[in-house]
């Protein structure tokens, strides 16, 4: 298997790569959106297979974008090649078009695969390279060879049934996407995968576990027979069907619907409660197992921010950053002092290379110090005192799907340990309760071919035409009208396009050079900083403590490796020591994880390394338009420190 990495920074995904392509922050959804243009209209290598019968790619689209339909709330239509006439999608025995336009009730259409086809055109290799600084003949190549690797048209055998077998795979982690408009990237992503067929296939790309256990869960489908996710995954996102009113909620959901992740509103709103005119403003904040100090944007701004919450509780394993500003810090456990069932996520933590869906336990190796417990056996504690727990426990018996005679009484009290017995032994029978769990540690089951590869045998299709965001924009609009604010829409497009973040056009001097972030292997987020046999590790690791600069950049600005420098953005700037390397793209500077603790509580990590976040601003013209993820694209100016 060939890996290619593209990637601002030589990474360790890079250093094991057969080829590293570094390209400028920002501007991977042009690369992306070049090698679809390659692909289907230079060299003609899609599946089409795959787009006519898996995707939405024949729906027939209007000039106004939206789908024709049958009726006004009836089935899309396609263009069918045997009848030479508009027929419902779902309509069996068809020959389905990709191409060409067509009349149909006096409108002109076409199908949404050649609206994608002309809408890519104008990402030429010749157009993108001076954007992303990869050769022309780079992104063709690669293209060629991405193509050429998903063997458009194989089959493979597992137990008995022929699958699709497209042994090639594009992905996405928050480098790429951690952009304004890096919606369009992700998505930009995914129909490069769908252009070739290699989605939920052997060889393909896989994201979420599409289908649980024995169909514990399956894909919804929409009127116009388009994938929704089960409520056991994207935290029951709805991309189809918003909510057209004033928000009330801090993360303002109405105004992003098709989000499922809208924190960075929870902090614009607290730093100016009249920016939306909320009628309220949060008087208690708890936070569990996050450090919103280290993983947030500025920490100046992010404390100025937490100083307006009256009552801050915090439950800590040291005493962070956040601890230092809280009115209570409650001892949490450590992961070695826990008992917790299923640390695993069943939808999204599970690889299908195991074969196996698999239920375990964690199992405490010492007992926990001092007053330290689990953060969860405190909310009960808290809710039992308030007088809800009883609604706790019913939420719990849908949740956990606690079958009779086990579910939870909301007249009772249980430990844990004795809710935990009752879960089990609902899912899988009398004999594997906690006593089972703890002797054997875990239960596992094989997984059929349809629950690893769902793609060929789900009904609902896949979508390369993003139609829903036409819904999205309107309702976005009405939403925005009520509230008396003119709102950006721009970025709801039925198809993916690169548009530059704030920093690409941001290159006034001494603000030359991009800051981006990433990460070290051995580390997870701030989570593992304060362990010394990990620091140990960094210490000796020679990119994960220092700021990473080009080796002619440097020398261009004076800079030899081992001095220490300032790198400043519009937001704050750090300190710390450089290292030359041609591991890194010439206009970008590297700082690798969730560094340069500050906290008295944390001694082992306390001033090793750099902190990225402290160089982040938070803006509404800052965030992403449809994901409010926060753009972590910033430009930098870096001098010797004196």
């Amino acid at each position: 298997m060939r890996v290619v990495v593209v990637d601002p920074v030589g990474t360790n995904a890079a250093a094991k790569a057969d080829e590293w392509v570094p390209i400028r922050p920002g501007t991977d959804g042009a690369f992306i959106l070049s090698l679809i243009n390659v692909l289907v209209n230079e060299m003609g290598c899609y599946d089409r297979e795959f787009l006519r019968y898996r995707t939405n790619a024949a729906y027939l689209v209007g000039e106004d974008g939206s789908y024709l339909k049958e009726g006004p709330n009836g089935k899309p239509l396609i263009w069918d090649q045997k009848s030479e006439g508009a027929v419902p999608f779902d309509q069996g025995e068809v020959d389905p078009a990709l191409e060409g336009s067509f009349e149909v009730g006096g409108e002109k259409c076409q199908p949404a695969f050649q609206a994608l086809r002309e809408h890519v055109k104008r990402y030429t290799p010749e157009r993108v390279a001076p954007i992303t600084t990869i050769s022309a003949d780079t992104i063709r190549r690669i293209a060629k060879e991405f193509g050429e690797a998903a063997r458009i048209g194989s089959t493979i055998v597992i137990d008995g049934k022929v699958l699709p077998y497209r042994p090639v795979a594009v992905n996405i982690y928050r480098g790429a996407g951690a952009h304004k408009h890096g919606t369009h990237t992700a998505l930009s992503v995914q129909t490069l995968n769908m252009v070739v067929g290699a989605y939920y296939v052997p060889g393909g790309h896989r994201g979420v576990n599409l289908v649980g256990p024995s169909g514990r869960w399956m894909p919804g489908q929409t009127v116009e027979g388009l994938i929704t996710p089960p409520s056991a995954i994207g935290r029951a996102a709805r991309y189809y069907d918003f909510e057209e009113r004033k928000p009330e909620g801090m993360e303002l959901h109405e105004l992003f619907p098709i989000s499922t992740n809208r924190s960075p509103m929870n902090q614009l709103n607290l730093q100016d409660p009249k920016m939306f005119g909320l009628p309220y403003s949060p008087e208690v904040l708890i936070v569990c197992r996050r450090n919103l100090m280290m993983n947030n944007v500025n920490p100046e701004i992010t404390a100025e921010v937490l100083k307006k919450i009256p009552f801050i509780a915090t439950f800590s394993i040291h005493l962070d950053e956040v601890a230092e500003l809280a009115d209570l810090v409650l001892p949490e456990a450590h992961s070695l002092e826990r008992l917790d069932f299923f640390p695993n996520v069943l939808t999204h933590t599970m690889s299908p290379a195991t074969g196996y869906f698999y239920w375990g336990l964690r199992q405490p190796v010492v007992e926990p110090v001092g007053q330290a417990r689990r953060w969860i056996d405190v909310l009960f504690e808290i809710a039992d005192r308030m007088g809800f727990l009883g609604d706790v426990y019913e939420l719990l018996n849908v949740k956990w799907e606690i079958k009779d005679p086990y579910k939870l009484d909301p007249s009772q009290r249980y430990t844990m340990e004795e809710m935990y017995d009752r879960w089990t032994k609902s899912l899988f029978g009398p004999e594997r309760g906690i006593d089972w769990f703890k002797k054997n540690g875990y239960h596992k089951v094989p997984r059929s071919v349809e629950e690893k590869y769902p793609g060929p045998f789900i009904r609902p299709r896949f979508p390369v035409y993003f139609e829903n965001m036409l819904r999205a924009k309107k309702s976005v609009a009405k939403v925005a009208s009520q509230m008396g604010r003119e709102w950006d829409t721009g970025d709801y497009q039925v198809l993916p396009e690169w548009k530059p973040c704030p920093a690409y056009n941001d290159s006034t001097p001494p603000y030359d050079l991009y800051v981006v972030n990433f990460k070290i292997p051995f580390h997870s987020l701030s989570i593992t900083t304060q362990n010394p046999w990990l620091n140990d590790l960094a210490e000796h690791n020679p990119y994960a403590y220092k700021i990473l600069i080009n080796t002619e950049t440097g020398e261009r600005k004076g800079i030899k490796d081992g001095d220490e420098i300032w790198v400043e953005s519009v937001a704050g700037k750090v300190k710390g020591e450089a290292k030359l390397t041609e591991c890194i793209h010439p206009e970008v500077v590297g700082i690798a994880g969730v560094f340069g603790s500050w906290a008295k509580g944390k001694p082992i990590a306390k001033g090793k390394g750099v902190h990225f976040n402290t160089l982040l601003p938070i803006s509404l013209e800052r965030i992403d338009p449809v994901s409010t993820g926060v753009d972590s694209c910033i430009r930098v100016k870096v001098s010797r420190a004196a």
